[in-house]
Order: structure tokens, then C-alpha cells, then sequence
């Protein structure tokens, strides 16, 4: 029997011996029932609870799909998983690829059998259960220590230092803090505070945008209030949805304000009069979201809105970093007028392309693609640098038809490789070429409908590159994670 071996350890608390004592376990056991390990995955100081954070144990998962081995030893079922659904989800998964799963320390027998499926679920319980009793008093420790309004982690405010687990002012960042509230509280617009506190830093080292704004003017902490755990955000390391906790600790006078409450009072109403207003307003469809990325600094392109003197709306693709920021001085681009090129171009593309032809060579890329993928990721590290060095010349002054020529090309091979990397990475399997043939065949004949168009340009156009004199380059060819289950 061919097997692969997987090792876990949950915390900084234990050590790397834990891995190789498993290891040595697992080896030992391979040894005595006449099984040869090929492939060895070790996750360390990951949690139990989620299998989604743990590399390596993903990366076994797209091995046994790949049918690299016959059966997975780990140490225990601890070592697998300490959550229930998490458990079952991977013995499921493994028993549709008819892949047995051994635990050195456990019997695990058959999942289908009722018998052998409640000891397994009792094992696992005892797992999670011993896991959501360590998370419960864990919480409780750290709820008596929120009561005492004491600094629980993270970054603070800006404005404030943290000195021996308390909040005190910082005067010079605190000067910022109050012009955003005073210059809030008087009407004035995101766009014309950033140009104010032009290249004011946050506390992470990020320079401050929009969305930094916004949270600093809902934040409570600025007039004194002292808040912890205010929102479910998460849940055993996932999404909790961020609705409020009722269990939250809110303590008023427990920070010193940098902010008076008459200021607080006018900012929060004019931000409550705003979100009222958006609600009534319609919602714009950006068919090229997501797809644009700036020349200069590398961020996406976002869809923006204005309104004119006379009523008229305009709808643009502005790079992220100029409307978050304003630290990029790429042009915009007149939303409409791009999107009808794209759609009229790709419409022509899909006219004139052999399909067979293309969908050989689309299918042949991706499925040649390394099991690891670092082939490809080296290769795509290194046309990243060429292509920023390229435009660095280009846009230094440097005159040569060929280097543009070259960068062009290295583009193309750049978004090859992010499909390829996106599609692996997905642990979709192989790209079948007769689907792509399919895929083709649909998008050419709907193309002129506009229900489908948004459809077609998230599956054909891989990447659109915006360039400093407002030109475009466009990458056509088929963005395998966009293909809505087709492939």
C-alpha cells in the first residue's frame, strides 16, 4: 500500500518535536503493516478547529485527488481535525476517492457502518469539546480583564500610545484625529481630508484612505468610550457574520477623550443622514471589476460614480490606490466607453479564433502545470520584476518600440500563469478541453445579449493592464476561475 503521512500542532506552546515524534509513529506504524510512506505533509502551530487555514493539509487533499496514494496516516484523530463537521467532511471526501484514512493511536473503521460512525463521533466530540473548553475560559479571562478597561492586543487608535496596558494620548497624531472629526463635522468631503493630511500614516505604516477615515470617525474610543468584543466578527476563526454581542463591554470614561461630544454628535449625525441617502440610490453594474490593474502601483481598479452641477451621473474606473489614497496619478477611465470596447473586441475575438485549436492549448497549459505549482510561482515572480523594471524604464523616458513590445508579451505570460496558479490552487482538477470548446461555443452566441456580456468578460478577459498615458492592454484568452461550472 502507497500511503501519505500528516502531522499537525495546534500552538507555539508545543515544538517541532511534536511533528517529528508523530513522524516517528507514523513511520513505525508503515513498518509493521508493510505500507511505504511517499509523501510526508506537516502543519505547524495551525489550529484543529479549521481544516481552510492548515497549507499543508490542503495540499494533501489535491494529492489524493491527483490519486497519488492509497491511504493517509496521521498519529490520532486530534491530529485530523478537533471539529465534528470538519472530521466527517475529510473522511467523506477520502471515501469517494476510496483513499482509507489510519490513525495510529484510533481504530477507524468504516464511516458508513453505524456501529464504527458513533465510537468515530464520540472520539471527535471529545476533541471539540476539550477545544471549546479551553476557548470558554480563555474568554472569560480575557472579559474580567476588558471590565478593567486594560489594552487587550492589537494596534491602538491613532492618536493614542498604549503605556502599561492603558490608552494615553499621542498630542502629535492626536492633531490629526481632530482635523478629520472638525473638518467632518463642517461638510467637508473624504477627497478633500485626505488632501489635508496628505501622507499621514495610520498605525500599521499604511498611509490613510477613505476607509481608514470612516473608521476613525465611528470610533467611540475618541470621546472616552471604552469598547471590547462590540461585534461577533468571529467564531472558531471564521466569519461570524459581525453582527453585535450582547455580551459586549462598554465602558464610558475610561479613555481620555481627544474628542469633545458636541464634534462626535455632528459627525455621526451627517454619517447617519448619509447612509440613509445611499440606500435610495441605484446600484451601478461595473462589468470590469476586479479585472484592471494599475501599470504604475499594481492596485485594482474600482467603479466610481460622480454627479455634476447638472444632475448627470458619470460613471469611471479609478485605480484603487488614487481613490482610497491619492497616491497614484494613473488617469481615469470613462466607465461606458471601456466596456464597449472590451465587449465589441471580444466579440470580434471569439469570431475569428479557432476554438479546437485554442482550447488545446488553453487545456495544455493548465494541466501541465507542476503538482506544487512552484515552477510557475518562480516564474511568475520573475516576470513581475521584469515587467515592473520594464515600465520603470519606459516610464523614465526610455524610447524603445521593443522593450513595450516585450512587456506587452510578459503580460500575456503573467496572466497565464495567475489562471493557472488560481485554477490548481482551487483543487478543481484538469481542465477538460471539449468543455472549453463548449464554453466558446456559448459565449459566441450570446455575446449579443446583454445578460450574458458581463458573463462572457469575466470568463475571457484574464486581465486588463491601465498604463499612465491612459491606454489599456487587454488579456483575452479564458479565466478558468470565472467559468460559472462550466469547466
Amino acid at each position: 500500500m502507497i500511503a501519505s503521512g500528516y502531522a499537525r500542532y495546534s500552538t507555539a506552546h508545543q515544538s517541532e518535536n511534536s511533528i517529528a515524534y508523530q513522524k516517528e509513529k507514523i513511520l513505525d506504524y508503515c513498518k509493521k503493516n508493510n505500507i511505504t510512506m511517499t509523501t510526508f505533509y506537516s502543519d505547524e502551530a495551525e489550529t484543529g478547529t479549521n481544516t481552510e487555514d492548515r497549507p499543508e493539509f490542503l495540499k494533501m487533499l489535491a494529492a489524493a485527488a491527483n490519486g497519488e496514494f492509497e491511504a493517509v496516516i496521521i498519529y490520532d484523530v486530534t491530529r485530523g481535525s478537533r471539529d465534528v463537521a470538519d472530521w466527517f467532511n475529510f473522511r467523506k471526501a477520502m471515501k469517494r476517492l476510496n483513499i482509507k484514512v489510519i490513525a495510529v493511536e484510533d481504530k477507524l473503521g468504516d464511516i458508513l457502518n453505524p456501529n464504527d460512525f458513533l465510537v468515530e463521533l464520540i472520539n471527535v466530540g471529545i476533541g471539540q469539546h476539550a477545544v471549546l473548553t479551553t476557548r470558554q475560559k480563555s474568554m472569560d479571562g480575557v472579559s474580567i480583564k476588558a471590565k478593567d478597561g486594560v489594552f487587550l492586543g492589537g494596534y491602538a487608535p491613532l492618536g493614542y500610545d498604549i503605556v502599561n496596558q492603558s490608552y494615553v494620548i499621542n498630542e502629535r497624531d492626536a492633531a490629526i484625529v481632530r482635523i478629520i472629526f472638525n473638518m467632518y463635522a463642517k461638510g467637508e468631503s473624504y477627497a478633500v481630508i485626505l488632501d489635508r493630511i496628505a501622507g499621514t500614516k495610520g498605525k500599521r505604516g499604511k498611509l490613510l484612505g477613505k476607509n481608514s477615515l470612516n473608521s476613525i470617525l465611528k470610533n467611540e474610543r475618541y470621546v472616552g468610550v471604552y469598547t471590547w468584543n462590540k461585534k461577533h466578527v468571529k467564531q472558531m476563526r471564521q466569519w461570524a457574520g459581525g453582527g453585535l454581542n450582547p455580551n459586549c463591554v462598554r465602558l464610558e470614561g475610561i479613555i481620555p477623550p481627544i474628542i469633545d461630544m458636541a464634534t462626535w454628535e455632528r459627525v455621526q449625525k451627517r454619517m447617519s443622514d448619509n447612509k440613509k441617502n445611499s440606500t435610495f440610490k441605484a446600484k451601478r453594474e461595473y462589468l470590469l471589476t476586479g479585472l484592471i490593474e494599475c501599470e504604475c502601483c499594481g492596485a485594482t481598479f474600482v467603479g466610481h460614480t460622480s454627479t455634476n452641477k447638472k444632475g448627470y451621473e458619470y460613471r469611471t474606473y479609478i485605480c484603487g490606490n488614487k481613490y482610497r489614497t491619492r497616491t497614484c496619478g494613473v488617469k481615469n477611465a470613462h466607465a461606458a466607453k471601456l466596456e464597449m470596447f472590451i465587449a465589441a473586441n471580444l466579440k470580434q475575438y471569439l469570431a475569428d479564433i479557432d476554438f479546437d485549436e485554442m482550447a488545446a492549448v488553453i487545456a495544455g497549459k493548465v494541466n501541465a502545470a507542476s503538482a506544487d505549482l512552484t515552477k510557475e510561482k518562480k516564474e511568475l515572480a520573475e516576470i513581475t520584476l521584469k515587467i515592473t523594471n520594464g515600465v520603470k524604464a519606459i516610464l523614465g523616458g526610455m524610447d524603445f518600440p521593443e522593450l513595450e513590445e516585450e512587456v506587452g508579451a510578459l503580460r500575456v505570460r503573467k496572466g497565464e500563469l495567475e489562471d493557472i496558479i488560481a485554477r490548481s490552487s482551487s483543487n478543481a482538477g484538469k481542465v477538460d478541453k471539449n468543455k472549453l470548446v463548449e464554453l466558446f461555443k456559448h459565449s459566441a452566441a450570446h455575446m449579443d445579449e446583454d445578460a450574458n456580456i458581463k458573463e462572457a468578460i469575466k470568463c475571457h478577459v484574464e486581465k486588463i493592464y491601465a498604463h499612465m498615458d491612459g491606454s489599456f492592454t487587454v488579456n483575452v484568452g479564458v479565466h478558468t476561475t470565472y467559468c460559472g461550472g462550466r469547466i
